[in-house]
């Protein structure tokens, strides 16, 4: 994840990315907080909520934003 914030002229703050990671049990989507976590139900464990055989899903969001113009236009 960036830290990064863009300042923009007119004092605007733009963070220009981010991403969340997500680890979670494939067969009923319990979330689980660390790696460290999944890893100790993967290691012959069962998940917590649904009881199954634990096999990790994972998945990551990125978003990207962009300010809109600061001058200018269409005529």
């Amino acid at each position: 994840m960036s830290d990064t914030v863009i300042i923009m002229p007119d004092g605007s703050k733009w963070s220009p990315s981010t991403s969340t990671d997500v680890i979670q049990c494939s067969q009923c989507g319990d979330v689980v907080d660390t790696e460290e976590e999944a890893q100790a139900y993967a290691d012959g464990g069962n998940c917590p909520h649904c009881g199954n055989s634990w096999v990790t899903k994972r998945s990551t969001t990125i978003s990207v934003t962009s300010p809109a113009k600061i001058s200018g236009g269409t005529m």
